[in-house]
């Protein structure tokens, strides 16, 4: 027979068990049925977000519609595609409505377009109201009814289907499939300043360094050209620039779209031109730099970007030299055909000046100036330092200095202040004050000052620990006392 704890225990186990059975049948009385996927729908493997066509110029189904029709209307004729945002539950989110290229979908389409032109009356949404972050998401296509483009109810066709594809989001760029690692682009270009007609090598680093695939180099919206990635890094030279504003951007492909996501550099914008202003030596090869010039030397200076038919006045700072006045051609271009650098011009850092300035470069700055340096005057250094030391300070040392302690101070007895320095304090004084006297002072300060500080140091470790020993002696005796501690 049960003990009335264990009647007790098996009773409540019993209500669990009905309970349960009670919830679990209302739930499947009362829980919609989900609508499910029945395959893959295909696309393009990759895209962008901004593109006209955000998710590819086409699509296609591998089967057909429902055959379901009421009166005049039918599930068969209009298609929409949707994103799933994750939640609890999760959302569905009409991306484009109305696709209708290619139906009616009585069988399965290969090829359905979703450009605008194909499909009168397509709704398309900003994707951005529904892929607002990187990550993977769920599309899915259902065939929508021609009268409001609903899908259709569990009532009207059992399970609901729909086709299903997911893509990997990284930024602006997707590709097709789940799980695929988000790469990023960087785009640098060398030289710095270029001029028509030369070449740029463009170099893009794609991260991680172990993604595959190809960087395809644009300028503008047009290709320059294609190149592999290896180890992270794609090169290319473009060809001879024209003159003129410039936009690179390198695009990164991957290999294999499930493993690596696509992705696109910021633009780098370049302006190639002639440059401002430039130097050339007398065979007319161009000094680049900072050249260093010589005196005498004659030089071509060249300076574009003036106003056409203006006059210009050339000075070398710190120098009073006047050189003839230039004047700009048709095409704002002002020639110093000869110039030659004066005898006088100061050594260092140096400029050619105009006014007035031929207006400003690309990057602001004032183009009123080219510099250059000048080397310091090339002398004789051995002609005055060498006669010197081999002749006057050679003399003097040996002759007067010799003289005058061997022979005055023996000879004047009237001079006394060594034999005074020397007997001042009988024999023993005498020595210490001439062999010493000069270092005594010094040496009797600095022995004081060490005296003075060991003797404080010893007398203020005492003073603490007379202190210490009376503070002691007075609690023990009861002669001192401290109050309570503050709450």
């Amino acid at each position: 027979m049960l003990q009335p704890f264990r009647r007790a225990a098996a009773i409540l186990a019993a209500c669990a068990v009905l309970a349960a059975g009670v919830v679990a049948l209302g739930a499947s009385q009362t829980q919609p049925a989900r609508a499910a996927s029945i395959g893959e729908f295909t696309m393009a493997s990759s895209g962008k977000l901004s593109d006209p066509e955000p998710f590819g110029a086409g699509m296609g189904i591998p089967d057909k519609c429902p055959d379901f029709t009421l009166e005049d209307i039918n599930w068969n004729s209009f298609l929409n595609l949707y994103v799933v945002k994750a939640g609890d539950p999760e959302t569905e989110v009409a991306a484009i409505r109305a696709i209708s290229n290619g139906g009616p979908y009585t069988q399965a389409t290969p090829t359905i377009s979703l450009t605008a032109a194909d499909n009168p009356g397509m709704e398309l949404v900003d994707p951005s109201s529904v892929i607002s972050s990187d990550g993977t998401y769920e599309l899915r296509v259902y065939c929508v009814d021609n009268w409001d483009l609903a899908k259709p109810t569990e009532e009207q066709v059992p399970g609901n289907p729909y086709w299903s594809q997911k893509i990997t989001v990284t930024g602006d760029n997707w590709v097709v499939g789940e799980g695929a690692e988000a790469t990023s682009t960087q785009l640098t270009y060398s030289p710095a300043v270029v001029e028509p007609e030369q070449t740029v090598k463009l170099t893009a680093t794609v991260t991680p360094s172990e993604a595959a695939g190809t960087v395809t180099f644009l300028d503008g919206e047009t290709s320059l050209g294609q190149a592999p990635v290896a180890e992270g890094k794609a090169e290319l030279t473009t060809a001879p620039l024209d003159e003129g504003q410039h936009s690179f951007v390198a695009r990164f492909t991957p290999t294999n779209t499930g493993e690596w996501g696509a992705s696109e550099s910021q633009p780098s914008s370049l302006t190639v031109e002639a440059a401002r202003a430039e130097l050339q030596d007398a065979s007319g090869q161009r000094l680049e730099g900072t050249p260093e010039l010589q005196r005498g030397q004659q030089v071509k200076l060249i300076v574009r970007g003036c106003e056409p038919g203006g006059t210009h006045v050339l000075s070398i700072d710190n120098n009073e030299t006047e050189f003839p006045n230039g004047t700009a051609d048709a095409t704002g271009t002002v020639t110093w055909a000869s110039l030659t650098v004066p005898e006088d011009t100061v050594a260092g850092a140096r400029v050619f000046q105009w006014t007035p300035e031929c207006g400003r470069t690309t990057g602001g700055s004032v183009n009123d100036r080219i510099p250059f340096t000048v080397a310091e005057p090339s002398g004789d250094p051995s002609d005055d330092p060498s006669d010197d030391p081999s002749g006057d300070p050679s003399d003097d040392p040996s002759d007067d200095p010799t003289d005058d302690p061997s022979g005055d101070p023996a000879d004047d007895p009237g001079d006394t202040s060594g034999t005074t320095s020397g007997t001042t304090g009988g024999d023993s004084g005498g020595t210490s004050g001439g062999s010493t006297g000069g270092t005594s002072p010094q040496g009797g300060l600095a022995s004081t000052g060490s005296q003075i500080a060991l003797f404080s140091g010893i007398g203020a470790i005492i003073l603490v620990a007379a202190g210490i020993f009376a503070v002691r002696f007075g609690r023990r005796n009861g002669l001192l006392s401290f109050g309570e501690p503050r709450a």
